[in-house]
């Protein structure tokens, strides 16, 4: 097959796919212009309007992130408040405790030292 033959092939259905396209197009020229200019408008808009959704969320995120740094701040002020707190109360306890321990030890001393003694 010659290269001339497929070049004129090529250019009969380059003409033939332009003509049936242009007698099918449902709008015209301008029509077709005017239209994409709008579409292209409504897409810069719905842009606009996704940047300004995007910059509200993320201003939400920044504040819930600050005010949630304030609420641990203070919520471990008062942690470390209840655990003082906590020891304060249960010292005075804990010294009755080993009083008290350390006199049932003395106790069993004796109650060995008088058994011994028995024998």
């Amino acid at each position: 097959m010659k290269f001339r033959n497929l070049a004129a092939g090529f250019a009969v259905g380059v003409a033939g796919g332009t003509l049936i396209a242009v007698l099918n197009a449902p709008k015209s020229g301008a029509e077709l212009q005017s239209s994409l200019k709008s579409g292209s408008g409504n897409m810069k808009t719905q842009m606009n309007q996704l940047k300004m959704e995007a910059n509200e969320v993320k201003s939400s995120f920044l504040q819930t992130k600050r005010e949630s740094q304030e609420v641990f701040e203070t919520l471990g002020d008062e942690v470390k408040t209840m655990i003082s707190n906590f020891q304060a109360d249960i010292n005075p306890n804990i010294e009755h405790i080993k009083k008290d321990v350390g006199n049932i030890q003395n106790r069993v001393e004796e109650i060995q030292d008088t058994f011994n003694s028995d024998k």
